[in-house]
């Protein structure tokens, strides 16, 4: 009877045994798929890091589009408000073209009528419809020594064949002296270039000029009576085919024409004192001249300063420029 029981429990046993044995397997494959979970979820949560992270970045990257976009349409803005604006003035300007045309027409009526009269033998008075009025004559004169006088000065390496033995700061010192015989005469209704205008005065004044020019017919003994050691005729004529001969006939011919007659600087001469109000000084200092480069011009003689001229000068004494 014990040994029934016994026996009875002992299966019993062994069945809690084999069940313990099967919920430990249950547990281990529980704790496999748990352990899988978990890596899963972490690389889930990388990949979750990951896609805010570019959402970050995509957002930055569209904020700053979005703000290149403002930027734009700001500044389509503002270019259309300026070429709005530009047009407005296009228009105003063509309203005060046709205004200042219409204006002009009768400022020349109006001087056609009363310049001769008012300006006639008195410098001081400015027709305003005239072009060729002495401050705008003063005005080209300096142009002309700005530019076409600086051009002919490029004719250095051309002259040095004539002068050989020397260097090219003597030989750009013999074209300055050259340039300026062309200007100078003791009263510019006696220059070279304007001989003629004292007897045509009252041509056309352009047209005139152009003739003059035109037919060589001015300047023809530029190099008569010029007590020049280094004068050369190959040389003058060589600045004779130069835009600066050219409009220097024309704006001495507009000088000539006046009435009176604008006067150029003849009174300076080597070794005397550089008077700073009416002449500045070339490439060196000084207060002593050694040559004129570009003359003064006057209203007329006697008459106020229109532009200043340009001297070479040193430091010398007078005695040593005799």
């Amino acid at each position: 009877m014990y040994e029934n029981d016994i026996q009875s429990k002992v299966s019993e046993i062994d069945g809690y045994f084999s069940k313990i044995r099967e919920l430990k397997g249950k547990y281990a494959t529980v704790e496999h798929q748990l352990c899988d979970i978990r890596t899963s979820n972490q690389i889930l949560e990388q990949e979750v890091m990951k896609k805010k992270k570019e959402l970050v970045d995509l957002q930055k990257s569209l904020e700053i589009e979005r703000e290149e976009s403002r930027k734009k349409d700001r500044f389509i803005e503002k270019f259309q408000a300026k070429e709005t604006h530009l047009q407005s003035q296009i228009r105003n300007q063509e309203n005060m073209q046709s205004l200042k045309l219409e204006k002009d027409n009768l400022k020349t009526k109006l001087s056609s009528v009363a310049g001769e009269k008012l300006t006639k033998g008195n410098p001081s008075i400015t027709d305003l419809g005239d072009p060729n009025r002495p401050m705008k004559i003063g005005e080209k004169y300096g142009e002309l020594y700005d530019n076409e006088w600086t051009d002919a000065m490029e004719n250095v390496g051309n002259v040095k064949k004539y002068y050989s033995d020397m260097k090219n700061v003597e030989n750009e010192e013999i074209i300055i002296r050259h340039l300026h015989r062309l200007l100078e005469k003791e009263e510019i209704a006696n220059l070279p270039v304007c001989r003629e205008a004292s007897i045509h005065r009252r041509a056309n004044s352009e047209a005139f000029a152009k003739y003059l020019y035109g037919k060589k017919i001015v300047c023809k003994n530029i190099l008569n009576d010029w007590d020049y050691h280094y004068k050369h005729e190959n040389v003058m004529e060589l600045l004779m085919e130069t835009t600066f001969f050219e409009k220097c006939v024309h704006l001495c011919w507009s000088m000539a024409i006046q009435d009176p007659v604008m006067y150029l600087d003849d009174d300076l001469k080597a070794g005397m004192p550089l008077d700073k109000n009416t002449y500045k000084e070339f490439v060196k200092s000084g207060d002593k001249v050694v040559y004129v480069v570009w003359p003064a011009l006057f209203l007329h003689r006697n008459g106020p300063l229109l532009y200043k001229g340009v001297a070479q000068v040193s430091w010398k004494k007078a005695e040593q420029f005799v």
